[in-house]
């Protein structure tokens, strides 16, 4: 059994959650959107806005694995971009390593890898993009079908 045989995977649905929280409530818009301001975004309700619905729609993307690849790609460029602009200067630790240590530990940097690990492990057999590929309908007849002993 590999990987893309064990199902839906509860860091696919995360995105969708967060990034369906952000839109939707006006609170939580808010609240990131003076964070945008905070760290000099430019343009920082409409890039809240790009970022909320770039969150929702491909975190639906991951959660249904539909363009998984390309879904992944862009949340992990928001997540650099996060990281760059915002999160890499709260990191106050004193000497290279307490420094890398206290950034490897920034939420921000493991998403970065698990998107990673999605871009290149792809969506999955029991996923759109495997239902699209035909892969869900080969496997499940070439697992019906035993193979015969000469």
């Amino acid at each position: 059994m590999d990987a893309s045989d064990r199902g839906p995977r509860p860091d696919r649905h995360f995105f969708c959650i967060s990034g369906g929280d952000k839109p939707f409530v006006r609170a939580q818009f808010g609240v990131v959107e003076q964070t945008m301001v905070q760290s000099h975004m430019p343009f920082a309700h409409a890039s809240e806005l790009f970022v909320s619905m770039v969150d929702f729609a491909c975190g639906a993307g991951l959660a249904l694995g539909l363009l998984t690849p390309l879904c992944a790609a862009m949340l992990m460029g928001e997540m650099i971009v996060a990281i760059a602009a915002n999160r890499i200067h709260s990191i106050r630790a004193s000497g290279l390593l307490a420094w890398l240590d206290d950034f490897l530990y920034l939420p921000e940097v493991l998403y970065t890898l698990t998107l990673i690990w999605l871009i290149f492990s792809g969506p999955g057999r029991h996923s759109v993009d495997g239902l699209i590929r035909g892969e869900s309908a080969s496997s499940a007849s070439s697992a019906s079908i035993p193979e015969q002993c000469h």
